[in-house]
């Protein structure tokens, strides 16, 4: 389970497509990441249009940190994992 979520993970981060961006340190990680995604047009459906069970944002966050792949199952922690893993220069994420 935790590698199939892991791979979940994985595909969501190479589906988007890298962006560099600069802004503000006083934004969430998160909230910079999901900007420029939605900026892109490569953010993708609310989990709640995908058929049930769904993972959710933050299972996904702890399945990682489950998984050792990030530091803690937190929102900032999965930003800087997808910020990245996509190579994006995000300044909140490089805390």
């Amino acid at each position: 389970m935790k590698l199939y979520t892991a791979a979940i993970g994985i595909a969501l981060v190479l589906a988007l497509s890298a962006v560099p961006v600069f802004a503000t340190s006083s934004d969430a990680c998160w909230g910079q990441a999901t900007a420029v995604f939605a900026q892109t047009g490569e953010m993708g459906e609310h989990a709640s249009q995908e058929p049930t069970p769904r993972l959710g944002l933050h299972n996904l966050a702890r399945a990682l940190y489950e998984a050792g792949i990030i530091a803690d199952d937190s929102m900032a922690a999965l930003g800087q994992f997808v910020a990245s893993s996509m190579g994006l220069n995000i300044d909140a994420c490089t805390d």
